[in-house]
């Protein structure tokens, strides 16, 4: 390890006992917090508005502002985005992140120095907590995978983009020269190009750590590997760049300048394959310490098959819950999906998951949350988030000293109901992983449509590798159908009056899911943060083809 990076280290751990001493009384730290964040944007529109001025405590700010999601907010966003100043802050708007997901309009989320630093400062921390554990972890490169820091500016000349490539943008040079990947890889616009030049440049290098939120992510990146791996020895070897595929210019020519030939990574990499039949990151990386990235809800779907490829002794660490409009757990150990809730960036309020549709439901702080409960969040920012309702459920795991662990479950009201069953995404998660288990019949991806109009449910899966006969793909439905009715009372009744009608199966074509996820990115996600909808009411396109099946 560096001098420089011993040096950070010492800076960091002290960060860390001051953040821990906050954990020990959460509550204070969640009323200073809220209290400093009002003060400091009174003179803003949105302060004025709601009255900050004559705000003195908790109960005032929820007198004053009531819980709302992003519509509440988008008016005061749009004059932001126009270049007016103090609209939801009073710090400037440094930029606007674009909101990943696979549904709806890219929303436009304020980024301030505050929230910025909030950013850095969990980040920081995490990757103290997980160097402790895993000594030799900033040995080698890091493999990390950003996206651009401007995608565009607004109509007030703000711009929009990516968080993570403006703080890359903004690291000093030595934290810059410890990525695998320079930044010009995030600026490149074709995805399966991108793919397959991380991987042409990582593949020189020796990776000590791979981080990005979705496992999918990680799992396209190590197939492309494998899918390419005579063409990327070549170009090792020769010290060309991805000659075949759609990179711009002058990306290129940035690339080329900082390669060379390197003939004996390349017999390394050849001798494997002749070894091993394949080319895996277990092998070509015998560096790699852990892997960070998203373990809990929909996501977390993929991530058994990732010691297929780094084997089964790799450890993953959940990056936290985190979205566009915040970071706000930080994981301190590699099992589960549960982080610390960060009480001294954010401000938190909870509805519990079973009040969230009353009327006047209860609203409770971090300090009042039960271990084994799942809650609605509401959130507010330095960023000018206020009582912003962030449609999520989390699950409180346990206690770092009395500062509650949550991990995410899922996206709030999640839910289908075609005739009263309230069918839940993650009952569909473990029904699938249940008929998966009974019949050896693997899905590698898939969702469901709560088709109303014929009042039953249609699962369009894609299967692992060769598609398995007739007679086990309706074993494998049978057992998906008698799975929902096991794990759902009011899904068991409506199927056995028969108001909810027999599902089907969709066996979808090669290529569904990325052609969906492409879909989903070109709408405004990113590749890196894109999460499929497992559960929804919407039909599959006409242009897709697939096989039905029936029980």
């Amino acid at each position: 390890m560096s001098w420089i990076v011993k040096a950070a280290a010492l800076v960091t751990a002290r960060l860390w006992r001051h953040w821990e001493k906050l954990c020990a009384d959460p509550l204070t730290a969640q009323n200073q917090l809220l209290l400093r964040i009002i003060q400091r944007n009174r003179a803003s529109a949105f302060g004025r508005d709601h009255g900050f001025a004559a705000i003195k405590n908790l109960a005032d700010y929820r007198n004053q502002v009531a819980i709302g999601d992003y519509e509440r907010l988008r008016p005061y966003v749009e004059r932001a985005a126009g270049g007016e100043a103090q609209v939801l802050t009073e710090e400037p708007v440094l930029m606007f992140m674009l909101t990943s997901g696979s549904t709806g309009a890219p929303k436009l989320i304020p980024v301030t120095e505050s929230s910025g630093a909030n950013h850095r400062r969990i980040t920081r921390l995490w990757y103290h907590r997980a160097a402790l554990d895993h000594p030799g972890l900033f040995d080698g490169k890091m493999l990390g995978i950003v996206s651009p820091a401007e995608e565009g500016r607004t109509a007030g000349n703000i711009p929009f983009g990516s968080a993570s490539g403006m703080i890359y943008q903004s690291s000093p040079r030595w934290v810059q020269n410890a990525f695998a990947l320079p930044y010009e890889v995030a600026e490149v616009k074709d995805f399966a190009a991108k793919y397959y030049l991380i991987m042409r440049l990582a593949l020189a290098q020796p990776v000590s750590f791979l981080g990005t939120p979705n496992p999918s992510t990680i799992l396209r990146l190590v197939e492309s590997a494998e899918q390419n791996k005579l063409e990327i020895i070549r170009e090792i070897r020769d010290g060309t760049i991805a000659g075949q595929w759609n990179i711009a210019r002058e990306i290129r020519q940035k690339l080329q300048a900082r390669i060379s030939k390197n003939p004996r990574r390349a017999d390394e990499l050849e001798r494997m394959v002749e070894h091993h039949g394949a080319l895996l990151p277990r092998d070509y990386w015998p560096e790699l310490k852990m892997i960070g990235c998203w373990k809990g809800g929909s996501v977390g779907v993929r991530l058994a098959e990732l010691a297929r490829w780094f084997g089964e002794s790799m450890p993953v660490r959940d990056l936290g819950y985190m979205a566009s409009e915040a970071q706000m757990t930080l994981p301190i150990a590699d099992s589960g999906s549960a982080g610390v809730l960060d009480i001294s960036g954010n401000f938190y309020e909870f509805i519990a998951e079973a009040d969230i549709d009353r009327a006047q439901p209860a609203v409770l702080t971090c300090a009042e949350l039960k271990a084994g409960e799942s809650y609605h969040v509401i959130l507010t920012t330095p960023g000018g988030l206020y009582r912003y309702d962030i449609n999520d459920v989390v699950r409180v795991t346990g206690f770092f000293h009395r500062t509650p662990l949550l991990e995410f479950v899922r996206k709030g009201r999640d839910v289908t109901s075609i005739t009263g069953e309230k069918l839940h995404v993650n009952q569909l998660i473990r029904a699938m992983e249940l008929a998966q288990q009974a019949t050896n019949v693997a899905p590698q991806h898939y969702r469901a449509w709560a088709d109303v109009a014929k009042s039953r449910y249609a699962f369009m899966v894609e299967f692992t590798g060769a598609t398995a006969n007739e007679t086990a793909l309706k074993r494998f439905l049978a057992a998906l159908d008698a799975n929902l009715s096991e794990l759902n009372i009011e899904y068991a009744q409506k199927r056995a009056s028969e108001r909810l009608k027999a599902p089907v199966l969709c066996v979808m074509e090669p290529g569904w899911f990325e052609r969906q996820s492409r879909s989903g990115i070109q709408r405004g996600g990113r590749d890196t943060q894109y999460k499929a909808q497992l559960l929804s009411t919407t039909p599959e396109e006409a242009s897709e083809k697939w096989t039905t099946i029936h029980i």
